[in-house]
């Protein structure tokens, strides 16, 4: 029987805050929460903005002006843009100061700072596990989509002799792609399986995703990190979407804002982006976000928390296109294969028990196409009202880190029985396509099990288009019983018990002020030609006795 990718634990940081113990989820959510809830959140947000005035931490979260000194700290220049408006991390929280960071651009220190959250999130110790689990067989798949981009990155190394600086021994290293993943394995996890970034433009999330079930279900990895770091909060992003008039300015907001008979007298940037509403275009934000998927037979073995598991992620390019920025055909492929896995699969009753996070990226162009996507196939697959949220509203357009701000939100929906409705969209505009459809205006609240399944959507230029499907905590624990006796579960039960009180000490410490990321520069770094031996079956770390199998299952044995 294949593993079932379990997801164990997740991590990250986002202009709500942190992901761990869906801190950042109750922000978005703070209106509908209780007050011991709130101060949660509160309490988590003062310590990483370096405040307690809750009036500050409020207005310093989610989406709204980026700060008046924010391209001055993090580019070599403080432009006049046409948006003021961004999902910038909690304001006075830098990444890069939870850990001895020289240079490291800013999505790299999200990395790292996520990583270690979603570490932490396990419940036991990371020495434990890679004393259990051969570090070959252990992953991570992250990176971001469009750069590095900040002066510590490909912008400085671009932008250097311009600014009358110099090109550093680091700028190219860190420029690359993939290199929150390598930051990952490198400083991090000290893992020496897969690595790598699957770039699918805005879709990144949702590619790295499928490269993770993959290496879980074939048995190539036990453990597998997925993820994505962006910050597109870059004078030149901002300026190149505007050329692309995908980007929501000021002057149209205000315009917006008139002719909705709203008050005009200011941009209100809270509400600058407004999926399947009358909107005016996208907004940029900043992310990293990491789940960790583990083998089903591993997480039982360890009792680690069980947070849904990640089914499978559809990947579609749109065939010929007549613009590389608009929308295409391959969309309705993917998500209509995500459907059609939960129809055939779970029958048509759990079509009804599923809900979207949808790509809504607020232009008018994605209101049309993507509303006509979803109403088209929820019709065809007989669903009564397939509820659809777009946590964008709340956070912006985090780029490669997107379908991992959807994942987030839709594990704490779980944990809390509420789905974060639109609630920037006072209406869906004339051109939406509603029918079968129902696209939550206003948090949702529900009963337990009442949602067995969630899709995450996106659609990314150039035709790059991931939809996944992602199965809740308890209809998880349902497949698993097919799998398992009810004397290993009751084993998983009782180990669990004790991942849940370390869980709750870890959630005191972070609460108290926590924010140290885990960072190990220069720390157990193995050099091949003094630490090993070799046979034909292992090489050996001479050190410590580890080995690494060298065997491998080739697909096409039966060939041989």
């Amino acid at each position: 029987m294949a593993s079932l990718p379990l997801i164990v634990g997740y991590g990250g940081i986002n202009a709500a805050g942190r992901s761990i113990f869906d801190l950042g989820y109750n922000r978005i959510l703070f209106e509908k929460i209780g007050l011991l809830e709130q101060q949660e959140v509160l309490t988590s947000l003062g310590h990483l903005m370096g405040t307690s005035d809750q009036e500050t931490i409020i207005n310093k979260t989610l989406m709204r002006e980026i700060d008046q000194d924010f391209f001055q700290l993090n580019n070599f220049r403080n432009p006049i843009l046409p948006s003021s408006a961004g999902g910038q991390l909690p304001s006075g929280f830098n990444p890069a100061d939870t850990y001895n960071a020289r240079q490291h651009p800013r999505s790299l220190a999200m990395t790292v700072f996520g990583v270690s959250d979603a570490l932490k999130s396990l419940g036991m110790p990371w020495e434990e596990i890679i004393q259990r689990v051969p570090r070959e067989k252990i992953g991570c798949i992250s990176g971001c989509a469009v750069a590095q981009a900040d002066k510590y990155g490909m912008g400085g190394m671009f932008q250097s002799a311009l600014s009358g600086s110099r090109v550093t021994s680091k700028h190219m290293a860190m420029s690359l792609g993939e290199m929150s993943a390598d930051f990952a394995h490198a400083y991090v996890l000290g893992s020496m399986g897969i690595t790598g970034n699957f770039v699918g433009a805005c879709a990144t999330f949702q590619y790295n995703l499928k490269v993770g079930i993959s290496m879980i279900q074939s048995g190539e990895a036990l453990i597998c990190v997925v993820g994505a770091a962006e910050s597109g909060i870059v004078p030149e992003i901002y300026e190149a979407f505007a050329a692309t008039k995908g980007l929501a300015e000021d002057s149209n907001l205000m315009a917006l804002q008139e002719r909705l008979g709203e008050d005009s007298s200011t941009p209100n940037y809270r509400k600058i982006c407004r999926p399947f509403g009358e909107n005016i275009g996208m907004s940029l934000g900043e992310s990293a976000q990491f789940v960790v998927l583990m083998a089903d037979e591993l997480a039982i073995e360890l009792g680690l928390e069980i947070h849904g598991a990640a089914l499978s992620s559809h990947i579609h390019a749109d065939g010929f296109k007549k613009s590389i920025s608009g929308p295409g055909a391959g969309n309705y492929l993917t998500m209509g294969k995500a459907l059609k896995q939960v129809q055939q699969y779970f029958g048509q009753d759990a079509l009804n028990k599923t809900f979207v996070h949808a790509h809504g990226t607020s232009t008018p162009q994605n209101r049309e196409s993507e509303s006509h996507i979803i109403s088209s196939l929820a019709k065809a697959m007989k669903i009564r009202a397939l509820p659809v949220t777009a946590i964008k509203s709340y956070l912006g357009h985090s780029l490669a880190a997107a379908g991992g701000d959807q994942m987030i939100n839709a594990l704490g929906s779980w944990n809390h029985l509420k789905i974060p409705g639109i609630t920037t969209t006072p209406a869906l505009a004339e051109n939406v396509s509603s029918d079968n459809v129902n696209y939550l205006l206003d948090h949702l609240e529900f009963e337990q099990g009442a949602f067995d399944f969630a899709i995450l959507n996106a659609k990314g230029f150039g035709g790059n288009n991931g939809t996944a499907l992602v199965a809740s905590p308890q209809k998880t624990l349902n497949l698993l019983q097919v799998k398992y006796s009810k004397k290993e579960l009751q084993k998983y039960e009782q180990a669990n018990a004790g991942i849940k009180a370390a869980l709750a000490l870890e959630k005191k410490m972070i609460l108290e002020g926590s924010t140290k990321s885990r960072y190990l520069f220069g720390e157990g770094v193995l050099d091949g030609m003094v630490d090993f031996e070799f046979n034909d079956q292992a090489i050996i770390n001479k050190k410590t006795g580890e080995k690494f199998s060298l065997e491998a299952t080739l697909p096409y044995k039966e060939f041989l």
